[in-house]
């Protein structure tokens, strides 16, 4: 069986006492619009591991995996892109977080939402999904022995989490 290589990006889609955690691009096409913390996988890296390695870098945040909030497949230049949002828990607050690539980090309710330029439509509404009803798939552990570390998001129980927390 042949090996495809695709463009892998993941994002940390963070809620929290009704609001959810975007972060304004410093730089790039996307400077000064707001979006989740984000980023591309790297070699050696599980997906979940690298949304939680992104969501540090640009918001000082340590967190925790709770589930697949999303999926978006595209083509790009004739090569398949996949996005996978993660809902993710963290348990403590930082203050306003930047660094080269993220202008500001900060914290919206539900109508403060609408009032942002977003870097795209899919985040934005991944983001109302998370403030209002916010469904996710939760890994389901151990259907298969395995040497190494793997995670299945089955569609089977879909739940759906309080908005005021995890």
């Amino acid at each position: 069986m042949a090996s495809l290589l695709c463009d892998l990006g993941v994002a940390a889609r963070v809620v929290r006492d009704d609001r959810v955690l975007l972060v304004q691009e410093a730089t790039g096409p996307h400077k000064g619009m707001w979006g989740f913390p984000k980023g591309q996988v790297d070699s050696g890296e599980s997906p979940e591991e690298a949304s939680l390695r992104e969501l540090k870098e640009e918001t000082g945040h340590d967190g925790k995996v709770l589930g697949l909030a999303g999926v978006r497949t595209a083509l790009r230049k004739d090569e398949p892109a996949v996005f996978l949002c993660y809902d993710v828990l963290v348990d403590n607050y930082v203050s306003d977080h930047s660094n080269e690539e993220i202008a500001s980090s900060r914290w919206f309710t539900l109508t403060e939402c609408s009032t942002v330029a977003w870097v795209s439509e899919t985040m934005h509404q991944l983001a109302i999904d998370g403030l209002t009803s916010r469904s996710l798939m939760r890994s389901q552990a151990g259907l298969t022995q395995r040497t190494n570390p793997y995670a299945v998001y089955r569609t089977s129980k879909t739940e759906t989490v309080s908005r005021g927390g995890a």
